[in-house]
């Protein structure tokens, strides 16, 4: 029989979504096609403590080789983090394991383990610094799609969630228009308040009110994607009670008011019709 698994083997919840996104079809499509463009790989890791505020596209040098980051977003928190393999950056060029080199001399390294550091460092493609910048660009442009998927996947129902919390986000759902309460949806799910509040927090990594503001967000960019839908009645049709509320929650959670996000929406259509 196998072992149960322990908590420190145990993925945790937001170890498993962010699994789940590398394992979406958009992850995996962008990943074979980046790797074909640049011949370097790319991986999505979750983030860490004290990451969640990490805003900021990062390449940093190890061992001379470049490994860029780029954050994932929902709202103002990061979860995750788009990571190239490493490369050879030319130029530099080998100036790049000079450095390395001197700093190993300076820990009193050994001529064997230096050259073993130039060999692992020779293993690595290279890449030209022009090209390296242009798939930085391109990679911020796909991590603002996977936050999209990513959004839309965090309130969808999943199989590894407990049946408590798939029970009160399918209630949510059904009553997101209503004044929702944590008491009531506790009530709906018949659990007590302190137990639902622990659970839900712990299976979606936000909130309850975060969790009903996202969620009213996300129903209201699915009906402003319809032209004859007002801004004013999708405000109301989802919950919010007031227009000024709906315009913090929505700029908040997507970087954007409404009315910008259906003008992108108009300019991208637009565009499509132009290159059609």
């Amino acid at each position: 029989m196998n072992a149960k698994p322990t908590k420190a083997t145990t993925p945790s919840s937001k170890a498993r979504f962010i699994q789940t996104l590398a394992d979406s079809p958009l992850f995996s499509l962008h990943q074979g096609a980046f790797h074909d463009l640049t011949g370097l790989k790319l991986s999505l890791t979750p983030a860490q403590e004290g990451e969640h505020e990490v805003f900021e596209t990062k390449t940093s040098f190890e061992d001379g080789l470049a490994v860029t980051r780029v954050p994932v977003k929902i709202g103002k928190n990061t979860i995750a983090f788009i990571q190239t393999g490493s490369t050879r950056l030319i130029p530099p060029g080998d100036e790049a394991f000079h450095d390395v080199a001197r700093e190993m001399l300076a820990d009193d390294k050994s001529a064997a383990e230096i050259k073993a550091a130039k060999a692992y460092f020779d293993s690595h493609p290279t890449t030209a610094v022009e090209r390296y910048n242009a798939a930085k660009i391109v990679l911020a442009s796909f991590a603002s799609q996977l936050a999209e998927n990513a959004h839309r996947m965090l309130f969808a129902q999943t199989t590894h969630e407990p049946d408590v919390v798939r029970n009160a986000k399918a209630f949510i759902h059904d009553h997101l228009a209503e004044n929702l309460s944590l008491e009531a949806v506790a009530n709906a799910v018949n659990v007590s308040l302190f137990h639902f509040c622990k659970l839900f927090k712990k299976a979606t990594g936000l909130t309850f009110t975060d969790f009903v503001n996202h969620a009213r967000v996300e129903k209201a960019r699915r009906m402003l994607m319809r032209p004859s839908c007002r801004i004013t009645e999708v405000a109301y049709d989802v919950g919010f009670q007031s227009l000024s509320h709906f315009n913090r929650s929505f700029r908040r959670i997507t970087s954007e008011s409404p009315t910008e996000f259906r003008s992108r929406l108009k300019l991208g259509n637009q565009e499509t019709c132009l290159t059609a």
